[in-house]
């Protein structure tokens, strides 16, 4: 997929070298980057940049935009994993972008998909849910920005389950 995903409200396209300041603003937020196990707290651009380095050629990693600016990013390969800056919480963005991307995912494949969240994250527990993901045990996991262990919720959407949920 060399084009991006377009939603009702949003596109989703390959990470451009120009997102680095936007995504070290949003990501750099302890609000966003406490919710994230492998994320560094202070988040820099340079962390960005490297961030983006590794995956400008894919299509597994996408930027999540609204009206051409970033808002967040996904990713999908045999896990599915997402961020949104705090300014667009509580919107359904996330539930759009990760609906549409986890359609893509099962239209190439028929593997289960698997996620999870840091016990206390609500909203992720919520998208999570919604898409048809289910708990299957929990795990540790040593949250890099608040620099502790933390519990993680592990959870697995099967594509029969996908095929079956309307």
């Amino acid at each position: 997929m060399a084009k991006g995903i377009q939603t009702d409200r949003l596109v989703l396209r390959r990470l451009r070298s120009a997102d680095a300041a936007r995504v070290a603003e949003l990501i750099g937020n302890l609000s966003v980057s406490r919710w994230l196990t492998r994320v560094p707290f202070p988040y820099q651009i340079k962390d960005a940049q490297q961030f983006i380095d590794r995956h400008l050629e894919n299509d597994d990693t996408l930027a999540i935009t609204r009206s051409e600016e970033i808002i967040g990013c996904c990713a999908i390969d045999a896990e599915l994993g997402y961020w949104l800056g705090q300014p667009y919480w509580g919107r359904g963005y996330m539930s759009e972008a990760t609906l549409a991307i986890v359609e893509r995912y099962f239209r190439k494949t028929r593997d289960d998909l698997h996620s999870g969240f840091i016990l206390g994250n609500v909203g992720s527990e919520k998208i999570l849910t919604k898409l048809g993901f289910t708990p299957t045990h929990t795990d540790e996991a040593v949250c890099s920005s608040l620099g502790r262990l933390v519990v993680l919720q592990k959870m697995t959407l099967t594509f029969d389950s996908w095929e079956a949920r309307a």
